[in-house]
């Protein structure tokens, strides 16, 4: 075998609450029925043929439709297929307004629904991956400010302890937070709740607001157990000069440091390892973005899988941290360049490993066709897919692919 994984290499997959859970109220539903309608008729559409009459359908855009997989009700069909697919692992994050629906009231029922799912993956030997906050929040919160709510270090420190608590026999790695730097562009673009543009509130979420909830988090959990592996999710962009003119390489290491760096530096003594989600390499300059998109996916995203070797060598040779590649994907409804993708991305693993580098994990993003936030549910990113009917789990022909180098450990 020409490309061999150490021994314990934790291959697995990711999914998030809000994505693939159904039933949910919280700040996102809200805002999806203020949105559905405009995102319907938006003139954003899929590049194949076959999804633009999901993509016209206000249904489309409801986490809680009829394509939602309702892993709350059908969460042991999950486990089941990560069974099948023999995964070692699995990152999934925990619904905020499902534990603590009302201002300090915690429900049972809401914790007992994750008990249940981690025991049953501890059981089967599966390392559980847990994220503590992966972008919804609780309606109560939100109604405060949400993130600029001047309790909100106190609220998330408070479920973050409710959550140890509870559930700490069953996690091995703990995420705080989830690419607190795409989250932002919520305050900087709009599209996302709240839904305002203002710069003064980016930059003080960005500065202030994710490095405090982070470090606030990180050490919560460090008091009740110091032997604790804790981190958060980042977001890690490849990204190059369109050529060698002095400008473009100057805006390239700017671009580079804003985006990848910036807030590891304001975090990096409150790191156990390095979460690092990868999708986008791009080129850029004094005239902008310059992309080939030779090859793109339904989004439209420049396919690129081979530069997640560049982002692990950057991260590992700055920061000397143990890396798990904590998303890694592809919106491809026609499965035609997943395993392309995956295998490259493999190969690209394998080489950062060879060089040194520190990488214990792959986690594919996603387990399953899942919502994919404003683009609602016409985006397959899935490994499994999901009968909006019965909502059977269907393994697809990539997510077979997957397995076998889960079994051989390799390619």
């Amino acid at each position: 075998m020409k490309y061999e994984f150490p021994k314990d290499f934790l291959w697995g997959a990711a999914t998030a609450s809000h994505q693939i859970e159904g039933g949910l109220t919280n700040n996102w539903t809200q805002w999806e029925l203020k949105t559905a309608l405009r995102n319907s008729k938006r003139g954003i559409r899929p590049r194949v043929e076959s999804l633009k009459k999901m993509a016209n359908e206000k249904e489309n855009y409801f986490s809680n439709s009829k394509y939602s997989p309702e892993s709350f009700k059908n969460w042991k069909r999950d486990v089941e297929v990560i069974k099948k697919l023999g995964l070692k692992a699995y990152r999934l994050s925990i619904e905020w307004s499902r534990i603590e629906p009302e201002k300090g009231k915690f429900s049972k029922e809401g914790i007992q629904y994750y008990k249940n799912l981690l025991r049953e993956l501890k059981e089967n030997d599966v390392k559980v991956v847990l994220t503590c906050w992966h972008w919804s929040l609780p309606i109560w919160l939100s109604e405060e400010k949400g993130l600029l709510s001047k309790n909100i270090y106190k609220y998330f420190k408070r479920y973050v302890s409710y959550l140890y608590d509870n559930l700490s026999e069953y996690v091995d790695y703990w995420l705080t937070i989830n690419e607190p730097q795409s989250f932002i562009l919520s305050y900087l673009v709009g599209i996302w709740p709240p839904g305002k543009r203002n710069i003064f509130n980016y930059l003080k979420v960005l500065f202030k607001v994710f490095p405090k909830m982070h470090i606030g988090a990180y050490e919560v959990i460090k008091e009740k157990d110091e032997s604790t592996k804790v981190s958060f999710a980042k977001n890690v962009v490849s990204v190059v000069g369109y050529n060698n003119f002095f400008l473009n390489r100057a805006i390239q290491r700017v671009s580079n440091w804003y985006i990848n760096l910036i807030f590891m530096d304001k975090v990096r003594n409150h790191l156990d390892f390095i979460g690092l989600n990868f999708y986008f390499h791009n080129r850029v300059g004094i005239l902008g973005l310059r992309n080939s998109n030779d090859r793109i996916s339904d989004l439209g995203w420049w396919l690129k899988p081979q530069k997640l070797y560049d982002v692990i060598k950057m991260m590992y040779e700055k920061y000397k941290l143990p890396i798990i590649v904590t998303e890694n994907g592809l919106a491809d409804s026609r499965d035609e360049d997943r395993e392309w993708w995956i295998e490259e991305s493999v190969k690209a693993m394998h080489r950062a490993i060879e060089e040194g580098c520190e990488v214990f994990g792959y986690l594919h993003w996603s387990l399953l066709d899942n919502f994919e936030w404003d683009k609602g549910y016409w985006p397959k990113f899935g490994l499994v897919s999901v009968d909006s009917n019965t909502k059977e789990r269907k393994i697809k022909k990539s997510g077979k692919f997957y397995k076998e180098i889960i079994q051989r450990n390799g390619l």
